[in-house]
């Protein structure tokens, strides 16, 4: 998707320029591609940064800031390709065909941040689940509160 913004905006900023003249289609076209590519490069950041331990997805980054900021591109993209592939629109061949890619891209990339959202969700819910599991079991085999309090380090 970050590629294809690059080619619809490239492209279409290309032609305009050869041919000295951008309409508003044209001006579109290059908008929607710009503040993509824009986003996209926030985003690729951000997980860069999770990736490498700099930045916890456990603060505003998370998997569910991520999920909305894909469905954000859907709706960013969605009159874009419009716009695009319209038969008014300034836009050249390899700009036509990278709007579907990025479209269609932002669709699968805001589809893998859902589910991994989900995911996030299950191992969390797991994790407490298991926690409350110990603790019922440690309040059956010890009595309640045998542990509260303690200072002992046992």
């Amino acid at each position: 998707m970050w590629m294809s913004s690059i080619i619809v905006f490239g492209s279409t900023a290309e032609l305009s320029s050869n041919r000295g003249t951008c309409n508003a289609a044209c001006g579109y076209a290059v908008a929607v591609g710009v503040i993509s590519f824009l986003h996209l490069t926030l985003l690729l950041l951000c997980n860069f940064l999770t990736e490498i331990n700099r930045l916890s997805r456990q603060t505003w980054f998370s998997h569910q800031f991520e999920t909305f900021n894909m469905y954000l591109l859907v709706f960013w993209w969605t009159p874009g390709v419009a716009n695009i592939a319209s038969v008014r629109s300034q836009t050249p061949g390899p700009g036509q065909v990278f709007g579907f890619v990025a479209f269609f891209g932002s669709m699968y990339g805001s589809f893998k941040a859902y589910h991994s959202h989900k995911e996030e969700q299950y191992r969390l819910d797991m994790e407490r689940k298991e926690a409350e599991r110990i603790a019922a079991e440690q309040e059956l085999a010890f009595g309640p509160g045998a542990f509260e309090g303690n200072d002992t380090g046992v």
